[in-house]
């Protein structure tokens, strides 16, 4: 399959026929809960945790294959976000890190990242419905974030209400694409203007000269002991990021995409070429195992590589990268189902499949059907 439609047609297929049944007979209807995981003997994970932030991604799986006519989970996604959801919410009115199996709160957390994730898990619910408890509930999470969370005197937000020793740029990275999400389904520009204020924190905090830093200080300065270490897939992430604001913004984000891609491009990737996990900034090797969402962050990536500036050779490599989450990641594994991490030789580190990752390939694969069209 060496064209980009071939390849779209090859990953609508096991979306619609295969990964999303599946996951959809496992969520459960009458909690509005989808499930952690699934084994790779086809039970759901029963690890006593789930995790707010697996329903809002989830959400958007459904709401957006629902939109695209790959599925219809309108029923059941009115039942994540009336029943389920709620069964996270904490006398605040935000979403606690996980509950029980029992749907208890378990961890209490309330963290920036999965404040990110429900902001876009009701803009997804809005744009199929446009209920106004959703619309209103998108504002009220981003107050949230002003009110509990906004460092003044620094910029951006603490990554949670009980820590501000260590700062990270991935929930910025991933409220940055909510705000966005927000703008395209309202057309309020004030959703816009907020996520060009992430894109300023981009420039001036998160991308250095040569690579995007990863964590901060209290301050949000790169002077944390672990600021040494570096996302190769959040490079590729935010280049797909930076491409689709410029669409929305029209302003040339180039010299960022061209840094990013240089240094993801030179010390990303393990000799079998899938992208590794965490290197240092100095381009050494941290982590040389390979999460199979860093191969659907590199995808997009060389979607919008491709569509910037199309070429046989561009469109070879998006061809390429799509071979490579099927023969390595989902092939392997059950119909429906994926492995989620590999080690430096390839082989499988473990063989259930966290539900975290369908965010990430679903959006990878939405994106091949789009330029496909």
């Amino acid at each position: 399959m060496n064209t980009i439609s071939q390849q779209a047609k090859r990953c609508q297929v096991w979306l619609s026929e295969l990964a999303l049944p599946r996951w959809q007979h496992h969520f459960d209807k009458k909690t509005g809960i989808f499930p952690e995981g699934i084994y790779q003997d086809g039970r759901v994970y029963q690890e006593n945790v789930i995790r707010f932030r697996v329903q809002p991604r989830q959400l958007y799986v459904y709401a957006h294959a629902t939109e695209l006519g790959l599925i219809d989970a309108r029923q059941d996604i009115d039942q994540a976000i009336h029943v389920g959801f709620p069964q996270f919410q904490t006398e605040k009115e935000t979403f606690a890190f996980s509950v029980d199996d029992e749907l208890n709160i378990k961890n209490s957390e309330t963290n920036a990242y999965e404040h990110a994730f429900a902001l876009l898990g009701y803009a997804w619910h809005y744009r199929l419905t446009r209920e106004q408890a959703s619309l209103d509930k998108m504002e009220a999470i981003y107050r949230w974030f002003q009110y509990e969370l906004a460092d003044a005197e620094n910029g951006g937000f603490y990554s949670s209400t009980h820590c501000s020793s260590l700062r990270c740029q991935n929930p910025h990275m991933h409220l940055f694409e909510a705000l966005m999400v927000c703008y395209e389904h309202t057309y309020d520009v004030q959703w816009l203007e907020r996520a060009s204020s992430i894109f300023n924190l981009f420039i001036d905090r998160f991308m250095q000269d040569k690579y995007l830093c990863e964590f901060f200080d209290s301050q949000l300065a790169p002077k944390h002991p672990l600021s040494n270490l570096v996302d190769p897939g959040h490079h590729y992430e935010w280049i797909w990021l930076l491409h689709h604001y410029q669409k929305l913004i029209k302003i040339d984000v180039s010299v960022y995409i061209e840094r990013l891609n240089h240094f993801a491009s030179m010390y990303g990737h393990n000799d079998n070429g899938l992208v590794r996990d965490e290197v240092k900034n100095n381009g050494v090797v941290f982590r040389s195992t390979s999460r199979l969402w860093c191969q659907t962050e590199y995808l997009k990536a060389q979607i919008a590589l491709w569509e910037r500036h199309p070429s046989p050779e561009r469109e070879q490599r998006v061809c390429q990268a799509v071979d490579v989450i099927f023969s390595a990641y989902l092939n392997p594994a059950q119909n429906g189902l994926w492995f989620d991490q590999l080690d430096c030789e390839g082989l499988p580190l473990q063989k259930n499949s966290p539900a975290s990752t369908f965010y990430h390939l679903f959006l990878a694969f939405s994106e091949l059907l789009r330029v496909a069209k």
